[in-house]
């Protein structure tokens, strides 16, 4: 997603920064994520077993990769994302 004309495109990168760590108790320091936001969430599949088995590195970037085509796809626009070593989570602004 290049320029969007829907004002939700820059809802992360327009939310307020707190600088102090307390500021993660405050209820005020969260809010909704828009309605035209899509939560995402990568898995790779047999991750368990090929983690026993030491494959672990292959894991990681697999897990990795996904953040990288997910980045690719929304282009210009900032979004949240959490790494879990065998995926990812995010949101994303529909497109």
């Amino acid at each position: 997603m290049k320029n969007s004309s829907n004002s939700s495109a820059n809802f992360y990168s327009d939310l307020p920064i707190f600088r102090k760590f307390e500021g993660i108790a405050e209820g005020n320091n969260y809010h909704d994520v828009p309605d035209d936001w899509l939560v995402v969430v990568s898995d790779i599949k047999g991750s368990t077993k090929a983690i026993e088995s030491g494959r672990y590195k292959e894991v990681n970037i697999l897990g990795a990769s996904s953040i990288i085509a997910v980045l690719n796809c929304v282009e210009d626009v900032e979004i949240p994302f959490v790494f879990g070593g065998d995926g990812a989570s995010f949101v994303i602004p529909e497109f």
